[in-house]
């Protein structure tokens, strides 16, 4: 059987532990928030501002506002010392386990990991499953 034209069998990246491309397809939509995850999950004591963050991610504010908004409602980022406007790495369990390996892969292969994220948001067929994926309530 022949494949529809433009759409071609994926098959997982060899350089990505399936574990951690699960974590993705579950935890990270985009690269700036897999970039502010790897940061916070690096300097775990420090609280971020979204300016800071956008300063380290070289993005604006608003935008690091809203990722640092998406890692909290995902439980890995939560308010720092009780302040609205300031975060920190907060991943427990299973996802912090993930996290660290996501962060030995990304420091030895960002490349892949970006370029993973972007193929994966690119494959019709993939977004449209992972559309209907059922997903645990955090």
């Amino acid at each position: 059987m022949v494949p529809a034209r433009g759409v071609e069998k994926r098959l997982a990246d060899p350089a990505i532990p399936e574990a951690i491309q699960r974590f993705l397809a579950d935890h990270v939509a985009s690269a700036e928030e897999l970039d502010a995850l790897m940061l916070l999950h690096a300097q775990r004591d420090r609280a971020w501002t979204a300016e800071a963050l956008s300063q380290a991610l070289f993005s604006v504010p608003q935008s690091a506002a809203l990722t640092l908004e998406r890692l909290q409602a995902k439980g890995l980022a939560a308010a720092a010392d009780g302040s609205p406007h300031a975060w920190r790495y907060a991943a427990t369990g299973a996802d912090d386990g993930c996290i660290a390996e996501l962060a030995k892969v990304y420091r030895a292969n960002r490349a892949a990991v970006i370029k993973h994220l972007f193929e994966r948001r690119a494959d019709p067929v993939r977004s449209l499953a992972d559309a209907f994926r059922l997903r645990k309530d955090r």
